[in-house]
């Protein structure tokens, strides 16, 4: 690469949220600084200095009506390159949703889909027959899979990788490792 040639950078992962509209119960303790509305507005200035041209907005909580919102607001967005947003993965009629993300407002820029999977009670959620199916629905529109998980789901999430290998699937926040409990070791073997 020549002093000439420059790489384009995206942030491949960012949210927008208003705490009014949604449900954040996370944004409490030390991060409660953060539980502000942000938009594009204010990542705008961001960007340019820290080298970034385009971002990848990610889903924030599981609303179809976000996913909507989201779409809509990369259409209106020039830095946006895509939106990972969100589907009920386990309803009957989730390749229907998938397909009319894919042609309503925005479409264009749905890129794939999240799920909290680390909200869910059960562990082997992601194992799920009708989980598989709605991941079948993902593939088969050429988006990836966004894995928000934790150490607990990193089996689950090895069984859906290895049953599922034509999906693309992308590993959020390094699958959570308990680094405030020196918990690498179960984490690190699983990665």
């Amino acid at each position: 690469m020549t002093s000439a040639t420059k790489l384009a950078a995206i942030d491949a992962h960012h949210h927008f949220w208003d705490p009014d509209k949604g449900d954040y119960p996370w944004m409490a303790g030390p991060v409660l600084p953060i539980r502000r509305v942000f938009t594009p507005d204010d990542m705008r200035p961001l960007l340019a200095p820290a080298g970034v041209q385009k971002t990848i907005l990610v889903q924030t909580w599981s609303s179809y009506a976000e996913s909507q919102s989201f779409l809509a607001l990369a259409e209106a967005t020039d830095f946006i390159a895509g939106v990972v947003a969100w589907v009920d993965l386990e309803a009957p009629d989730v390749g229907e949703k998938l397909d009319d993300l894919l042609a309503g407002p925005g479409g264009k820029w749905l890129v794939g889909i999240r799920h909290q999977v680390h909200d869910e009670a059960d562990p082997r959620w992601l194992c799920r027959p009708d989980v598989w199916r709605g991941l079948r629905a993902v593939q088969a529109r050429g988006l990836v899979y966004d894995l928000l998980i934790r150490p607990r789901e990193m089996v689950a999430a090895l069984e859906t990788v290895r049953a599922l290998p034509d999906l693309r699937f992308v590993i959020d926040h390094i699958a959570k490792p308990e680094i405030a409990r020196q918990g690498f070791s179960r984490w690190a073997g699983l990665m």
